[in-house]
Parts: C-alpha cells; sequence; structure tokens
C-alpha cells in the first residue's frame, strides 16, 4: 500500500486522466457515461420486476399478459447485459492506450534525465512508485476508469432511490443514511489501522520469508553450516512469525468489529423500515408489492450511499498513484543536458581529446569530485588515469561520455563533447556493464552496428566473438550473463562502432587471465590504429605497459603527470608512490 504523501490533489489527478483520455481514447469517456447509465437501467428493471409481477398475480392477471410481462422484463435485462459487455470490450482497449502513453511519456522522461537524476534517491523512488501506478491492468493509472464508473453509477442510483423513496418518512430516510455512513465509518476504521499499523509487521513478513528462502538455498548452505547459524535462523524467523501472526490476527478483530457494526447498523435500519412499512400495510396505504418495492429501495439505497463513500475513497487512493505519475513526468531537473560550446581551434596542433577547467561536483556533496581539471591526449595516445578508489577517475569518464553535468568545457576534435557528432567518435566501457535482459550477445553488437553504421564485417564480428570467447555464447541472452561475460560483450560493442577514441573505465575487473591478455593487445592494436586510449583504473600492474602518459589523481585533483618516454624504465607503481608520497608495498 502506498502510503507516499501526494502532490496532487484527487482533483487535479482526474482532470490529468480525463485530458490523458481526450488525446488518446475520448471514446473511454463517453462510453463511461453510457456504461453508468445502462447499469442504472438494470438495477431499477430489477427492482421494479417482483413487484409488478406479484400484481399481476394478484389482479389475476391473463397468463398470456404475464408472460408478456416476464419476457419484457428479461429481455430488457438480458439486451442492457448484453450493452454493458459490449461497452467493456469496447473500453478495454481504450484505457490501455491510455496507460501505454503514460508509459510512453514515463520512457521518455527517464531516457532526457540526466545520469545525475537517475541516480538520486527520490528520482528512484518516483519511479519506483510510477511503475507500480502503470504496470498491470489493475494499477491505478486504468482502475480509475472503473472507479469513477462506478461512482458515476452510484450517484445516479442515489438519485434514482431517492425519488423512489420520497413517499416515505423522513425518519426511514435518515435512518438508512445513518446505517450507511455507521457502517463505513467502522470500515474506514479498520483500514486506517491498517494502514498505520502495517510497516512493522511488512517488515516482519519480509524478514521471515528472506530468512525462509536463505534457509533453503544452496548457495547460503555453506555459511549456515561454517557458521552455525541454523539456531539462529530458525529463533529469528520464530520471532518474525509472531511478529506477523499477532498483526494478522489484529486485522481479523477489527474486521470481525467492522462487519458486527455493519450487522447492527443494517437490523437497526431493517427493524425501523419494517416496521414503518408494516405500519402502512395495516393502514391500508401500501398493499403487498409497493411494500417489496419499498423495502428493496431501502436496502439498495444503505449500498448507494455506502458505494459513493467507498469510491471516493477508492478514487482517493489510486489519485495518489495516478499522482506518482505526475511528479515524475513533471519532475523539475536541476542538472539538465546542455548542448556544450566549441572548443577554441587549437594552434600547437591537432588533438583527439581536451579537458579545460572542467569541474563537477555530486548533489549533495560538500566538495567537488572533479576540481578545475585541464588535460589534452593527442591523437592515438594511451592515457591512463590512476589514484586511489574515490579519487574521481570514473567521474572523469563519465563526464567525456557526456553523462554528467560539469562546468568548464571537454572537446572531441574540436566538438562538445555532447554533440551528437562527437558521440559518434568515441566508444565506452563502463566499470558496471548492463545488458538488455532480452538481447542476446549478438544483438548486442549488431545494435550498435548499426546505430552507428560502422561498416564492420560479420566475419570481424565472428573474430570479435571468438577473441573474447563469445562464439559459443553469441545466443545467450543478457540476464543470463555472468559479470565477466557482460564486461566481454561491454569491450566487443565498444570495437564494433570502429571508435577514434576508446573510454575503458575499470576495464580489467571481472575479466579472466585470457581476456585481460587479449584487451591488452586490444589497447596496443588500437593505438597503432591511431585510436586514443584512456583507461582509468586502480589496478596498477594491469596497465603497465598500456601507457604513454599516466595522470595521478588525488582528491579530485591531478596532482602530476609522467610522460613514459620522460621516465625510463620506472615502473608504473614506483611512480605512483612517488607522486601520492605513499610506499609501494
Amino acid at each position: 500500500m502506498n502510503n507516499h504523501k501526494s502532490e496532487y490533489g484527487v482533483i487535479q489527478t482526474i482532470r490529468f486522466m480525463i485530458r490523458q483520455a481526450v488525446k488518446e481514447a475520448p471514446a473511454v469517456l463517453v462510453w463511461l457515461v453510457v456504461d453508468a447509465i445502462l447499469a442504472l437501467i438494470l438495477q431499477l428493471l430489477e427492482l421494479y420486476v417482483t413487484p409488478v409481477l406479484l400484481r399481476d398475480i394478484e389482479e389475476q392477471i391473463a397468463l398470456k399478459e404475464l408472460v408478456t410481462t416476464i419476457l419484457f422484463f428479461s429481455s430488457g435485462i438480458l439486451l442492457l447485459t448484453g450493452l454493458k459487455e459490449y461497452i467493456n470490450n469496447a473500453t478495454y482497449q481504450g484505457k490501455i492506450e491510455i496507460r501505454m502513453s503514460l508509459c510512453k511519456a514515463i520512457t521518455e522522461k527517464i531516457g532526457a534525465t540526466s545520469y545525475c537524476n537517475l541516480g538520486k534517491k527520490d528520482f528512484q523512488e518516483k519511479k519506483e512508485r510510477t511503475n507500480q501506478a502503470t504496470n498491470s491492468n489493475s494499477s491505478a493509472t486504468e482502475i480509475i476508469w472503473i472507479q469513477l464508473n462506478q461512482l458515476l453509477f452510484c450517484i445516479l442510483g442515489f438519485l434514482a432511490y431517492l425519488f423512489v423513496m420520497k413517499r416515505m418518512n423522513v425518519l426511514i430516510l435518515a435512518v438508512t443514511i445513518l446505517a450507511a455512513v455507521v457502517s463505513y465509518l467502522a470500515a474506514q476504521r479498520s483500514v486506517v489501522w491498517l494502514q498505520n499499523n502495517r510497516a512493522e509487521n511488512d517488515h516482519a513478513r519480509q524478514c521471515f520469508w528472506y530468512l525462509r528462502d536463505e534457509a533453503w538455498s544452496p548457495v547460503a548452505a555453506k555459511d549456515i553450516r561454517i557458521l552455525h547459524m541454523k539456531q539462529w535462523l530458525l529463533d529469528t524467523m520464530k520471532q518474525n512469525y509472531e511478529i506477523f501472526m499477532h498483526f494478522e490476527r489484529a486485522v481479523g478483530n477489527h474486521h470481525f468489529m467492522a462487519d458486527s457494526v455493519n450487522v447492527f447498523a443494517a437490523l437497526i435500519r431493517n427493524v425501523v423500515a419494517y416496521a414503518y412499512l408494516i405500519g402502512q400495510v395495516l393502514a391500508g396505504n401500501l398493499d403487498a408489492p409497493q411494500f417489496i418495492l419499498y423495502f428493496s429501495a431501502v436496502s439498495g439505497f444503505t449500498n448507494w450511499v455506502q458505494g459513493i463513500m467507498e469510491n471516493v475513497g477508492q478514487i482517493r487512493q489510486s489519485g495518489v498513484g495516478i499522482s506518482d505519475v505526475m511528479e515524475l513526468l513533471f519532475y523539475e531537473e536541476p542538472y539538465r543536458f546542455e548542448g556544450g560550446e566549441h572548443l577554441p581551434q587549437n594552434t600547437k596542433g591537432q588533438y583527439e581529446l581536451c579537458l579545460e577547467n572542467v569541474s563537477f561536483r555530486y548533489p549533495g556533496a560538500s566538495e567537488d569530485t572533479l576540481h578545475k581539471l585541464n588535460l589534452t591526449i593527442r591523437n592515438g595516445e594511451k592515457l591512463a588515469v590512476v589514484g586511489r578508489n574515490g579519487a574521481g577517475k570514473s567521474t572523469i569518464i563519465k563526464s567525456i561520455a557526456g553523462l554528467l553535468r560539469y562546468q568548464g568545457r571537454i572537446g572531441i576534435q574540436g566538438l562538445p563533447a555532447r554533440s551528437v557528432e562527437a558521440k559518434r567518435q568515441f566508444a565506452y566501457v563502463p566499470e558496471m556493464p548492463a545488458m538488455f535482459d532480452a538481447l542476446s550477445v549478438r544483438e548486442h553488437i549488431e545494435y550498435m552496428r548499426k546505430a552507428y553504421n560502422s561498416g564492420i564485417t560479420d566475419e570481424e564480428v565472428e573474430a570479435l566473438l571468438a577473441r573474447f570467447d563469445l562464439d559459443d555464447k553469441q545466443d545467450k541472452l543478457g540476464n543470463e550473463l555472468s559479470k565477466g561475460m557482460m564486461q566481454k560483450v561491454s569491450i566487443c560493442c565498444a570495437l564494433a562502432i570502429r571508435p577514434k577514441v576508446l573510454l575503458l573505465d575499470e576495464p580489467m575487473v571481472g575479466l579472466d587471465p585470457k581476456a585481460i591478455k587479449e584487451l591488452k593487445e586490444v589497447v596496443l592494436e588500437q593505438k597503432a590504429l591511431g585510436v586514443t586510449v584512456l583507461i582509468s583504473t586502480h589496478m596498477l600492474e594491469m596497465v603497465e605497459e598500456l601507457w604513454d602518459m599516466m595522470f595521478v589523481m588525488e582528491k579530485s585533483k591531478i596532482i602530476g603527470s609522467y610522460r613514459k618516454d620522460e621516465v625510463g624504465d620506472k615502473d608504473l607503481d614506483a611512480l605512483f608512490f612517488e607522486m601520492t608520497g605513499g610506499e609501494k608495498s
């Protein structure tokens, strides 16, 4: 249950959904009203059929006329039921179209949202709540139409039954409404209690099922046995089970109390109604058919009052989900993509990659992760950016790739790094690659080949896959791959676009020795082809032979640099610790 406080009220969310319906499927609104009217007519036919038939029998109407009456009501009920089914089928697709249009808008919003926003906690929470509001036919953005239809139906029924009951005593009307309100409030009290007390139970329930799954898991079996965790697991499961069962018993008690109040209220209503109606019959003011009609109206009137209140509550709850959708779609972005500026002409010669006074600070951080960085990488050079964890190495890569909104300028061959033209020049292998679950290994590479129109041949793709031991895994889906295999696929995708600049963020992590060897050879081959390679890493031994220039980072700044042709035979470890003031272990 969503306990999140909505930014938008019920009226705002309904207006929003109506605008979506007008734009995507206006027939849904028309059919919604028509269906409510037909449902009311059907209800009235069912209300009047018994009194009318009883009157005909009392008056000894001819069998032919009696059969005609029965056929009239039966045909009407059958026709209206058929029309309602037709309307439900007619509106089914329209409701889905409205929900899918919202899914499309949400996808566009997320796709246009900057990388920084995607990682923010509040944005992640909004995205998760939005998913719950749009992920099925029973989610808020679709079920709202059923609830609005039912509310309209109940309002029309309330007015129609009020017309029927106008001849009755005001006291009966008051008692009927009071019984409905009391029953609803008792039920709501139970719902409110559930909302206010479910957090502890949800936690206990999650813990219980998590521990159960771990106890049954062959993966966890090793640790359970080594650490003698069996008794602890059983005791903890028992504690959470007792919390869970205590809550369930309390829920049952609250439901019992609500049901008891409902039964008592209905009893008082029926006693008062029976007493009044029987008195009217004895006084000669009502006959038997009228007695049945009015008593049925009393029961039905209660249902209409309760239905209005219940549907208002349901619409309010659905409104929370729709508000979640609106919050995401109207989310104000403090970090937006920018087109960037052209760099001034480099008078010292052509370059592949240039950073000028680049600074970046993550939202909520007190210090810059990058602070006024300047570096230039020549055509075909291999640059190693090294430093401790958290020094800002990956942030440099992400900034160049256009994922972060930085201050300063980054250019690739004089083009703004965020421009489409510049993006076609480089390939990016992230530290934590992510695959498309439904695409195979081969389809990932085909996707990149077509997107960049790289011209790489099928034979070259096959050779690339074989080189990284993926030739027999081409049909494996993204969700079937290990971390190392995903890293290999990411490398293959990067090479398939024939980049002029290759960005490698901790590329050796997760790779097996053979793959590391192949990647090192790839880097050397790319240099021979004139490709600029930038590697960020904390694994110094892995890039020992893979650098022409090294930048050492410490606390968001480049504290120094070396050129390989200037340092002679000094190894990378020695140079790093010389720069940082540490000691080589």
